[in-house]
């Protein structure tokens, strides 16, 4: 899977954040509301080697009062 790929399965913009000589990561995030009481941000990291995709990493972010 390439960065392309990804995003237009994510259907989200991907920003490159580091990388180069073949070893790049990307990084997107979507806000989801619960409810309309507790929102959370959701942060996807994707490493890519040689333009296929090799790793991903999924954080959510709770609010302060969790």
């Amino acid at each position: 899977m390439t960065p392309a790929t990804a995003s237009a399965a994510l259907e989200l913009p991907l920003k490159r954040v580091s990388g180069g000589g073949g070893s790049e990561i990307y990084y997107t995030e979507r806000t989801t509301v619960w409810t309309g009481w507790y929102g959370t941000d959701r942060h996807l990291w994707l490493q890519f080697r040689h333009g296929r995709l090799t790793g991903w990493m999924d954080n959510w972010d709770r609010p302060a009062g969790w």
